[in-house]
């Protein structure tokens, strides 16, 4: 990547991740589609971080206090369209991002699946750097299937992937929660 590229920015029409992931459904199907977008999103997580960290000056973004950070990339994240979200403690190691405006979801549409990939991915790349080790983030309910809010579910990897087997399994995220 050049040099300058990662301080560019460029604003584009939210739905224009809508039309992506259209699109690549199409030509390589749902999973295929959903890889592609968390691959894309993944590294799109470290300009983002960058830009994040640039704007938090000498502040390292892992030195914040948990509570300022959660406000803090809220706030960066609302100043640059893609929508506010609250933070929440779920289960030890797990917690929760709950967005009731995020860009990436079309409410127009009637997915089966949620469908922020693309954001699921900046998020486990972002939240991984901050952590220091790898984070793994699951969007459990999106508004693009007809939920009220888009919820990323994010913790460690093992933890993650035992939750979304009792999801799998047909477990409420709550029943899913007990079980993990």
């Amino acid at each position: 990547m050049a040099p300058n590229s990662i301080a560019r920015e460029t604003v584009i029409p939210a739905a224009t991740l809508t039309f992506l992931r259209q699109a690549l459904r199409k030509e390589a199907g749902a999973l295929g589609a959903t890889h592609a977008l968390h691959g894309a999103g993944y590294a799109t997580g470290r300009p983002v971080l960058d830009e994040f960290q640039r704007l938090l000056g000498e502040l390292a973004a892992n030195s914040l206090d948990p509570n300022r950070f959660w406000d803090r990339l809220s706030g960066f994240f609302s100043d640059r369209g893609w929508g506010s979200f609250v933070h929440e403690r779920v289960h030890p190691g797990l917690a929760v991002l709950t967005s009731h405006d995020w860009m990436e979801a079309d409410e127009n549409a009637s997915e089966s699946q949620p469908g922020c990939a693309f954001t699921c991915g900046v998020l486990a790349h972002l939240l991984s750097s901050v952590a220091g080790g790898p984070i793994a983030v699951l969007e459990v309910t999106c508004r693009s299937r007809g939920d009220d809010a888009c919820r990323f579910l994010f913790g460690s990897e093992e933890a993650v992937h035992d939750l979304y087997g009792h999801l799998l399994e047909g477990a409420t995220l709550e029943q899913a929660l007990l079980r993990t």
